[in-house]
């Protein structure tokens, strides 16, 4: 190694930032990572960030432990408190928190998973936060859609929901179900009544606050005393 290289590689470490343009069809957007403290591997393909790693890109950012970024693929390996942050053009807007992820600067794409993932969906223009769990999480275009697998639970200030997958479609603001092991199952309440419903297929319209169930639909509702069955 020259001196000259590794005069250039000690300056790099010492700002802890590095920065470069990325281009996600036809658009031309920046993306910075910074942390702590940044190790140069491989003569430059891998960077890893430790200590309050970060990375910013348009409207999303995503903050870890630790962040390892592999230039030739712009893939980045997180892990250790993940959080995911995303401000929607309408208003909405989106936190997911894990302990491991994978994420994809150029198209956008990834997975989360460990540590008891989350998501949270703050609604436009409501106090309401519609809260989903699960065991791993599927990102595809900045969440413009992502799909929840194994063990998912969506809460609401008005019912939950069990699964065993949802897909979170941005553009119908929907979260659709169906069945795989089980049927989805609904649990609502509102002030006098409570429903419990299970159908092959249940969507919930998060804005709009409807639900929406197809096919071997099966549940009762409760109005106080008062029980109706079907």
């Amino acid at each position: 190694m020259s001196k000259n290289f590794f005069l250039i590689l000690l300056f790099l470490s010492s700002i802890l930032f590095v920065s470069f343009n990325l281009f996600a069809a036809e658009k031309k957007e920046k993306t910075e990572i910074t942390g702590d403290k940044m190790v140069i591997k491989n003569k430059g393909k891998v960077s890893v960030f430790k200590g309050n790693a970060k990375v910013v890109r348009g409207n999303y950012k995503i903050l870890a432990d630790e962040m390892k970024y592999f230039k030739d693929t712009d893939d980045i390996d997180a892990k250790g408190n993940i959080r995911f942050f995303v401000k929607n053009d309408d208003g909405s807007s989106i936190k997911a928190k894990s302990s491991k992820a994978k994420y994809n600067t150029k198209k956008m794409n990834g997975m989360m998973w460990g540590g008891k993932p989350r998501v949270e969906y703050f609604v436009k223009g409501s106090t309401d936060t519609v809260v989903l769990y699960m065991n791993k999480l599927y990102l595809r275009d900045n969440f413009e859609s992502a799909k929840a697998v194994g063990n998912v639970r969506i809460i609401s200030s008005s019912g939950t929901i069990h699964s065993d997958n949802a897909v979170l479609n941005k553009d119908s603001k929907s979260l659709f179900m169906k069945k795989d092991k089980k049927k989805p199952q609904v649990n609502a309440w509102q002030k006098g009544k409570k429903a419990n419903f299970k159908a092959d297929e249940i969507s919930l319209l998060y804005n709009e606050k409807i639900v929406k169930m197809d096919k071997n639909v099966e549940g009762k509702i409760i109005f106080d005393n008062l029980e109706v069955e079907k």
